[in-house]
């Protein structure tokens, strides 16, 4: 099993969370803090998977591991994404239909009963197909409805939303960097959920490196955004300092 792949992940899911946080603690923005919480997840989802491949493993790693990752991460990112787009009013009424949803997963994930042993899965990476088995996952027919909902949803969501900011940018020609800024976001959003693909047809270590890309290409569009190019700022310090040429 490879440690070093989910263990980057997680430090870079963590840091662009912390990124994402300042900008919260800064403007207030609803978006920010629901992104931040996704990005949280992401990181925990990879940590966990982190642990599992250093031999920290059970029932209740794996279990978290698939609420986290599996369940949560794209929702959560996708209902940040809505918030730029959709009225106050209207965010906040998908995001407690949200929040019933993820009470559902956090049920479901945690007490629904396993359809196979756990330690089967040591010595190979988390996944949710049982190993040896062609398509039988561990979890019931119901609970991987309600993750395929909760992924497609949240992955639209996330890549909708920066497709659609970038032609905005475009069509009132504002700057570049936006544009761009957005473009690498959609892509990091595809290549995560195209990785999360790949893992519901048993092809777990390319989901690995198809997460660690995607928050890589997206933590790329994010800092793009910010015009880092000019300036740079120390998270949680109010100081701008001027970048070098």
């Amino acid at each position: 099993m490879n440690i070093a792949i989910p263990l980057a992940t997680s430090v870079v899911s963590f840091l662009f969370a912390l990124s994402v946080l300042d900008q919260f603690l800064e403007r207030r923005r609803p978006y920010q803090l629901v992104w931040t919480v996704g990005l949280f997840l992401y990181g925990a989802a990879s940590l966990l998977q982190t642990l599992w491949a250093v031999g920290i493993s059970g029932e209740l790693v794996f279990r978290l591991w698939y609420l986290t990752g599996a369940m949560l991460v794209a929702a959560y990112l996708g209902m940040g994404s809505l918030y730029l787009h959709l009225s106050r009013k209207a965010a906040n009424g998908v995001l407690i239909g949200l929040l019933v949803l993820t009470a559902a997963s956090f049920v479901m994930s945690l007490f629904v009963s396993l359809n196979a042993n756990v330690g089967l899965l040591e010595g190979h990476d988390l996944a949710s197909v049982v190993p040896g088995t062609e398509s039988q996952r561990y979890y019931p027919a119901y609970v991987g409805i309600l993750t395929a909902i909760l992924n497609i949803l949240g992955s639209l969501a996330l890549v909708g939303s920066a497709v659609y900011s970038a032609v905005v940018v475009v069509r009132r020609k504002a700057p570049s960097y936006r544009a761009v800024s957005n473009v690498l976001i959609a892509i990091g959003a595809f290549v995560s959920a195209a990785g999360g693909t790949l893992e519901r047809f048993d092809v777990p270590q390319p989901h690995t490196v198809a997460l660690l890309l995607g928050v890589i290409i997206i933590y790329i569009g994010f800092v793009r955004s910010r015009e880092v190019f000019t300036v740079y700022r120390i998270p949680f310090r109010r100081s701008v300092k001027e970048a070098r040429s």
